[in-house]
């Protein structure tokens, strides 16, 4: 595993957590009786919060993807068992 890119895998997947939790927690509200400028400015805010919150979403899965990833990777050693080793044959 190499752990650099766990690292990387981990620290978005928190940096995308936490920012979700974040724009989750902060949703525009409405208020009755509002006029049609402030209509407008409530869905505006609302439609940025949702492509934000989306945004996140799209960061933490790839951290997480990213994780997955880290694990598979391995550091070959050099040598060993993978070449074969071929013989003259003796000249008599």
């Amino acid at each position: 595993m190499d752990r650099r890119v766990f690292l990387l895998g981990v620290a978005m997947l928190g940096a995308g957590g936490l920012s979700w939790l974040y724009f989750n927690s902060t949703i525009p509200a409405s208020t009755p009786n509002m006029t049609a400028d402030e209509t407008s400015a409530f869905y505006q805010a609302q439609a940025t919060n949702i492509g934000l919150t989306n945004m996140s979403q799209m960061v933490a899965g790839l951290g997480f993807l990213i994780t997955l990833i880290s694990f598979g990777l391995r550091r070959r050693k050099k040598g060993g068992v993978g070449k074969p080793v071929t013989q003259k044959p003796a000249e008599i």
